[in-house]
Formats: C-alpha cells, structure tokens, sequence
C-alpha cells in the first residue's frame, strides 16, 4: 500500500521531466546488458504495425507524462516490432502470441513478468508497480551482511536494492552510519544520498548539512530525484498517520534542498488534502495549480487525470471545465477536444460540444485532413 501511495505521488510531483517513455534505439542485447549495468529491470512493448491496441497504446498511454516519469525512473524501455529482425531474433527466446506483449526481464535475462493486451495508463502504472515489487535484487547480498561482512560496495548495493523494492532499510543505513566505517567522504557522502529514503530522518538532516557537497557529486537530476522521492516518502507518512507536521517538515526540507519550486509543493499539499478528505482544502489548491501549470500541456494534463474523480462534484466543475478548455488551446488534438466535449454533455452543454467539434471539422476540412474519430463522435452528439 505504501508503495502505491509513493508511486502515485510519484507521479504528481515531477520538476525536471515532462515526456512520456523514453526507448532506447539499439538492439534488444544491448539493451539488456544496460539494464544489468545500471541494475534495473528491462520492459519491452511487443508489438506489430497493423496492431490496434498497440498503435493506441503508443498514442495515448506511453505518450503520458505520468507513465514517462515512472517508467524512466524504473526501468530500460524498448519497443520492439516483431515482424522485422531484431523482434524475430528477441520472439526466438522470448515467445510472442498475441499483440501487444508486456515483458519485464531482469538484466540476466530472466522473466520477471509477462502480459499480453493493451493497458490504460492506471493498469500500466499498477502493472509496473507489481513488477517493482517482484523484482527484489536484494537477496544477493543478505548471507554476506548477515556473516558480518560490511565493505562499503555491499552495503551501499544491499541498501539500493532494499529501496527499489520497497523493503525496509533504514536500520541497516543508520547502523552503517553510526559504525563509523572506513570510507573516504565522497563515499559517506553518497551513501547518505541513497540511504535517506525519508525526509524526517537523521539521515536526512545530514544531507541537509552536506548539500553542496554532494550537489558537487552528482548531476543535479539524480540529486532532485533522491529529495524528491525522501520528501514524498514523507508526505505518504504524513497522510497514512494524519500529521499534518510531517507535510510541513516535508515541504521545509525541499525548500532547503532543491528550492521553493511553488508547483512540486503545491502538489504535494493537495495530496495531502486528497486523502485526508480536506476537500474545501483541495478545491483552493487545486485552483492555485491550475493557474501554475496553465499554459504547459503536460502538467495542465496531468491535473486534469488528478480531477477527474471529482467530475460529477458540482464544486469543482466550473475548475474542470475551464482547464479542459485551456487545454484545448493549448492543443485542439481530437482526444483532448472528445473528453472536453464528453464532460460538457455530462454538464448538459451537448449544443455546445456539438459546435466545438463542428468548428475544429471545418479547420481539418481547409486543411483537407479527414479525422474519422472526430466524425464518429459528433455522430454520437447528435444522437444525444
């Protein structure tokens, strides 16, 4: 459950990237060899031209700002077609029966899990979810801790395996710590980075105290990511325990490592608020967000998949009916102009749907461009 929560606020509180998956362009080997290397597990998207649900798979869910920033965090992506060399070369050990087919493999080579069928953005974020959960590397490296041994490469590994798949950890950080352990200060510095997997924590402070040192070691994305993923760790405590402290210790310690980005915390209020049932709370920072991420697609998108729930609440309608507006504006493609329109009949405005479509039909029309979704639907409006 707690991974769950981590994940979906995961999801929400992104600063640097605003992409969907990112896949590598080399053949499958070679991706598999990375995924070893930087030890993660590998996903590949099975899949052939002609296939239905592949093509909208690739359309409307890889595309997704939120699977991106999961999917990138988590695992080496490739898409593979399976009807040109390197698909047949991947099908000979890895058999494919049905488009598309999901695989998770480990950088050995082995199936971590397998899927066949499309999936909606929420399926393929729990799907990758399960396979964090499956993929636990951390079992390597137990019989040597529990002998006693304690070299700084097994210890910093056994840890990054526990946080990846969502095990406990901070015991055995903090005994390492407070062992006092032969390391050079680089290597002290960087543990801390990895083993503060929460922001109200000792660990944590010392990051605080080392903060330009270690901006000094890693590239500023990875050290953003390592606060964010402590902050929201937090955040998620915050809620399961109903502290409202721990959100605002949480919001003061990104403050004092990345900076008061006014969105990431905005964000993170409103997860609070979501789920500890502070609606009136939610509604007003649902509109401070809407005004921050305005006129940026992606994260106007993103609020919007956060509002949906909330569609048939008559005290956020008039929010969500203007941001879906924005974001046609923004960028007038039919899926954004259907589900404006869908949640315009929901309202009762079907006259007013029907003209939305029927203007964005006479500018493909000038342009001699046919869309045969955006026909169907006015169809389906005209019905109604």
């Amino acid at each position: 459950m707690k991974l769950r929560l981590l994940i979906a606020l995961f999801t929400i509180t992104t600063v640097l990237s605003a992409q969907g998956i990112v896949f590598e362009h080399t053949p499958w080997k070679d991706v598999m060899s990375k995924a070893k290397e930087e030890g993660k597990a590998m996903f590949v998207d099975s899949y052939a031209t002609w296939c239905g649900p592949c093509k909208r798979m690739s359309k409307n869910v890889f595309t997704k700002s939120e699977v991106g920033d999961f999917f990138n965090e988590n695992f080496i992506n490739l898409k593979l077609d399976m009807e040109k060399e390197d698909g047949v070369s991947f099908g000979h050990k890895y058999p494919v029966s049905a488009y598309p087919t999901l695989y998770f493999l480990a950088g050995d080579g082995e199936i971590i899990h397998k899927e066949k069928g499309g999936k909606s953005v929420e399926k393929l974020l729990k799907l990758g979810e399960l396979v964090l959960r499956k993929y636990d590397t951390s079992g390597q490296y137990v019989e040597a801790y529990e002998a006693g041994e304690r070299n700084y490469n097994l210890v910093y590994n056994y840890v990054k395996a526990l946080n990846k798949s969502g095990k406990p950890s901070l015991k055995i950080s903090n005994e390492y710590i407070r062992s006092k352990p032969d390391i050079t200060e680089d290597q002290r510095l960087l543990f801390l980075l990895e083993a503060a997997i929460e922001s109200d924590s000792k660990l944590f402070a010392e990051v605080i105290e080392n903060k330009k040192k270690i901006k000094e070691l890693v590239d500023r994305e990875t050290f953003v990511k390592k606060i964010t993923n402590a902050t929201n760790a937090t955040v998620v405590k915050a809620v399961e325990y109903e502290v409202p402290s721990l959100l605002d210790e949480a919001i003061e310690a990104y403050k004092e490592t990345v900076g008061n980005d006014k969105l990431s915390i905005l964000k993170m209020k409103r997860y609070y608020h979501e789920n500890t049932g502070g609606r009136s709370e939610l509604l007003d920072l649902s509109k401070k967000q809407f005004k921050e991420v305005k006129k940026d697609e992606a994260e106007l998108g993103k609020l919007l998949l956060e509002l949906k729930q909330y569609e048939k609440n008559g005290q956020f309608q008039e929010l969500i009916e203007e941001a879906n507006k924005h974001l046609v504006k923004l960028n007038n493609n039919d899926i954004n102009i259907v589900n404006y329109c869908k949640f315009l009949v929901s309202l009762e405005k079907t006259d007013q749907a029907i003209e939305i479509v029927e203007k964005r039909r006479r500018e493909l029309e000038k342009k001699e461009v046919k869309s045969v979704s955006l026909d169907r639907f006015l169809k389906y409006l005209q019905s109604k």
